[in-house]
């Protein structure tokens, strides 16, 4: 028989990345020497240790094991409630084993860190950013933002979304719109700074954090190139020696030769200009009925042959925590069937998750992405897409890859467009 109690408060509040303990009672209420190993289960058993881990006892005598919880700084270990369990087993006795419980309270903290992709751009009209929010705290952050003009209503600032969550140890992006309110046509580049305000508080209220700004910069250009001015200068120029050679030289020869030919020759080149005009319609309707014949034959033949299609499906997926896959579809031409003969999937950036294949409601294949960079298929009996089937490419983003803040498989396809009809 043995003793095995949890001495102190079953609850205990640490701070993350800080360190707390309790301890264990032992005794060994047996008639015989014994020796018990202890260890820790449970949610907290990656940052938690029992020392000493082995204890031996003589009948009736006992020892204290003391218990050590240090949750790291970091999104990996959320805040509040996380249960723990300290287990005792027996040499002399290995079928017996005792568990006593308990819970630690790991404290919340805030730590937000936001960037403005890119900080700087240039433009005449507007400009388009986006602002990346990373939660490296261990508690969801409720933000909002307000965006700033210092200059007193040069720019105007829309944001897709002002009020918004982000769970711990994700990132959320938000397209900023930036537009200065008036334009100019000429003249030097005028730059307008910019900042976004975050204001940010953990879920439940109990946190506040100090503001954070991001700055940003946009250059705003003149409307017109700047040869246009020039260019525009040049041709007044020329424009006006032309027209003075013209007055000064051509016109009195012009007038004086047009004058004595132009009676003759008015009537037959009216008679010309009709015989001219009946030509051209008689020519215009053949034409037009031979182009319509050949695009019908062309278009007979094109829907009664089967083609070969490459295609290429992209993803831009943002990561998740709940497991969920995000989709990017891709069609034949309408009312066309398709049979697909290779497929290649492509990871350069090493990011972590699944990728998933389907037509329709049907999965061809589905892989993990730390699994390849580059991995081909292949199918000797194409895989049949029935018409109006799109192929879908689903992620589940778990882990971007370096220096991306989502997940950018993509999948390749070689295929044969089948004729019009076909199933």
């Amino acid at each position: 028989m043995t003793a095995f109690t949890l001495l102190g408060n079953p609850a205990l509040p640490v701070e993350a990345g800080e360190e707390t303990t309790c301890e264990v009672l032992v005794r060994n209420e047996g008639a015989v020497v014994d020796q018990f190993g202890i260890d820790v289960v449970g949610d907290t058993r990656e940052w938690t240790t029992a020392s000493p881990e082995v204890v031996n006892l003589m009948p009736g005598g006992e020892a204290t094991v003391t218990v050590h919880f240090a949750p790291p700084r970091g999104p990996g270990v959320t805040a509040g409630s996380h249960a723990f369990g300290v287990r005792m087993r027996s040499r002399e006795y290995p079928e017996l084993s005792a568990v006593v419980e308990g819970h630690v309270e790991v404290v919340p903290f805030l730590a937000l860190d936001a960037e403005l992709l890119p900080a700087k751009r240039r433009g005449s009209r507007k400009a388009k950013y986006r602002l990346a929010v990373e939660n490296a705290g261990n508690t969801p952050v409720r933000i909002e933002v307000e965006p700033f003009d210092p200059e007193d209503d040069q720019l105007r600032i829309r944001l897709d979304r002002s009020l918004f969550t982000v769970p711990p140890g994700t990132v959320a992006l938000l397209r900023v719109l930036v537009r200065p309110y008036e334009r100019f046509l000429r003249g030097d580049p005028q730059p307008h700074p910019f900042e976004l305000k975050l204001i940010h508080e953990s879920v439940d209220g109990t946190l506040l954090g100090d503001p954070l700004t991001v700055k940003g910069l946009l250059t705003q250009e003149r409307m017109l190139p700047k040869w246009v001015l020039p260019a525009l200068a040049l041709l007044s120029a020329l424009a006006i020696v032309l027209t003075t050679l013209w007055f000064a030289v051509l016109a009195p020869n012009v007038k004086e030769i047009a004058s004595s030919e132009v009676a003759g020759q008015v009537s037959a080149a009216s008679s010309a200009a009709e015989a001219a005009n009946a030509a051209a319609a008689k020519a215009n309707t053949a034409q037009e009925d031979a182009h319509a014949q050949l695009s019908a034959a062309a278009a007979a033949n094109a829907a009664n042959t089967p083609t070969s299609l490459d295609f290429r499906i992209a993803t831009f997926a943002g990561p998740v925590t709940d497991s969920s896959f995000q989709q990017f579809s891709y069609s034949a031409p309408p009312g066309r069937a398709m049979d697909i003969f290779a497929i290649t999937l492509q990871n350069p950036r090493q990011d972590k998750g699944f990728i998933r294949v389907s037509v329709g409601t049907s999965v061809l294949l589905e892989s993990g992405l730390a699994n390849f960079t580059d991995q081909p298929y292949s199918y000797a009996k194409g895989l049949h897409v029935p018409k109006d089937v799109p192929v879908t490419v689903s992620v589940d983003c778990v882990t971007p890859g370096a220096g991306s803040v989502r997940c950018t498989p993509s999948a390749s396809f070689s295929a044969q467009v089948l004729p019009a009809g076909a199933a």
